[in-house]
């Protein structure tokens, strides 16, 4: 009799990611193909010039109902539903222009020559990685907000991997 209990128990995945990229993948199709169907249909009313932000707005919103539950989505969702279908989201990526260190103090001796070295490329190397963090939230949507560095790397955890599975799952539809 053991041996039948033993038949009905639940196989899960040992990767909860390929769960994850299941349920991403069947809740993106699920939304993007009547959409882009609907839209199909109604080409000749739109413009043809607006389809292609038609088309983005879909693609954006296909990829907010697909990974709930995170801020980047929450916030893409909002920044979605404010501009309407019409804008469309372009990142401004700044560069990190960090000028050459001076440290030619002549009555400094040796030893407090290397510690202030030391000292600066320490604030150096802090600065690099706030600008970097910066840049980094500038790419999440809602990144702005207030999060601390842990979630923010999380929400863009996700949001990469987001990403990537609505890249292979749009290069499939177009195949």
């Amino acid at each position: 009799m053991e041996g039948q209990q033993n038949k009905r128990k639940r196989v899960y995945s040992v990767e909860p990611n390929k769960v994850m990229q299941a349920k991403f993948s069947r809740n993106y199709i699920n939304y993007l193909a009547p959409a882009l169907m609907k839209i199909k249909e109604r080409r000749s009313s739109i413009e043809a010039k607006n389809v292609e932000n038609v088309v983005k707005y879909e693609v954006d919103m296909a990829m907010v109902f697909s990974s709930q539950g995170f801020a980047w989505s929450n916030a893409l969702k909002l920044k979605l539903q404010k501009d309407g279908g019409e804008g469309s989201s372009r990142i401004n990526y700044q560069q990190n222009d960090m000028g050459p260190l001076d440290f030619s103090k002549k009555n400094c001796s040796k030893f407090e020559a290397s510690k202030i070295l030391e000292e600066k490329k320490l604030v150096e190397e802090n600065e690099i990685v706030d600008d970097q963090l910066r840049c980094l939230r500038k790419l999440i949507p809602g990144g702005e907000e207030i999060m601390c560095d842990e979630q923010m790397v999380s929400e863009l955890e996700s949001y990469v991997s987001c990403l990537q599975m609505q890249v292979n799952i749009l290069k499939c539809l177009t195949d």
